[in-house]
């Protein structure tokens, strides 16, 4: 295992620091890597923690912009039609209404990746710009948290 982190981080160095910084940027937009294990990826791949941390965030950003709008453009082509309410949908909006969108947005990458759910909330109706708001406020949170957590993890190893 140890021979594996050393070749990829060999690897990662031959692709310069700019390449490397992308490639993390891409891992924090697809979902269920996002900003929380983009990050510990990118530092385990030999790119500096907080740059890790910097990069991851940016693609996840990136994805939540992406599904707001996408989401958002559904939920107004919704609006003007009479079509019935799905039970997904229907316990979808029973939870986040019960919770509020701060607390489902930060409990939500337990259960789904970010951009997904901000994909689901915008299309049920809920105001994209808060939605967006508290789902990269998740993202920095879980983000930070993944750091925190492997640079602690990282302290403790011989």
């Amino acid at each position: 295992m140890e021979q594996s982190f050393a070749d990829l981080q060999s690897f990662v160095a031959e692709l310069g620091p700019v390449v490397s910084v992308l490639a993390v940027t891409v891992l924090g937009g697809i979902p269920f890597i996002e900003s929380y294990f983009g990050t510990v990826l990118g530092a385990l791949a030999g790119v500096p923690l907080p740059l890790a941390l910097g990069a991851a965030l940016v693609g996840n950003t990136a994805a939540v912009l992406v599904a707001g709008s996408l989401g958002g453009a559904i939920a107004r082509r919704r609006e003007g039609s009479a079509t019935a309410v799905s039970s997904r949908r229907a316990r979808i909006v029973a939870r986040t209404d019960k919770y509020g969108v701060p607390i489902a947005s930060l409990l939500a990458p337990t259960v789904f990746a970010i951009s997904l759910t901000t994909f689901i909330m915008t299309s049920v109706g809920y105001g994209r710009r808060r939605v967006i708001v508290w789902q990269i406020a998740a993202a920095v949170v879980w983000g930070a948290g993944m750091a925190a957590a492997f640079a602690g993890m990282s302290s403790l190893a011989p």
